[in-house]
């Protein structure tokens, strides 16, 4: 399952480049382990009710979300993410019947609002079946049969 990064970070998903920096630089300062002794050893009272994130799903989501190719893939898997676990599959289509880009090394199929649903190699060999539309918020299910390198 994909982490949401947004969340780690606690930024909105349209915040700039510039806010989830700032984010990433702060919760680091706050989750850094030498800082959680310090911050332990200075607590006189009740428990704190502080949720630890883990420095590395920080570390992960500043890598992820400070590039923008990585951010527009990544957005686009999100959201396809959430409108499969809705249930919000609009239509299948067979990977056979897509039309293949040797430049980008991507399959293309075009969608109802003129936009097109685009799944690369890369994707398909992460298991990747789901694509949200270029242009509108549609979502349809890739089916293909994974290749046998065996064979």
């Amino acid at each position: 399952m994909l982490k949401d990064y947004y969340e780690i970070l606690n930024v909105p998903q349209d915040a700039s480049l510039a806010e989830i920096k700032q984010q990433y630089q702060r919760l680091l300062l706050i989750h850094h382990p030498d800082k959680q002794q310090q911050n332990q050893s200075q607590q006189s009272g009740p428990a704190s009710t502080f949720l630890l994130i883990p420095l590395q799903d920080i570390k992960e989501a500043w890598e992820c979300l400070r590039e923008p190719a990585r951010r527009d893939f990544y957005d686009s898997s999100l959201k396809a993410m959430k409108l499969r676990a809705n249930g919000q599959v609009n239509d299948d289509i067979d990977l056979d019947d897509m039309d293949y880009d040797e430049d980008t090394c991507s399959y293309i199929s075009p969608c109802r609002c003129s936009g097109e649903y685009v799944i690369s190699e890369d994707e398909l060999e992460l298991g990747v079946d789901t694509v949200v539309c270029s242009t509108c918020s549609l979502i349809v299910r890739i089916h293909y049969e994974v290749a046998n390198d065996d064979e």
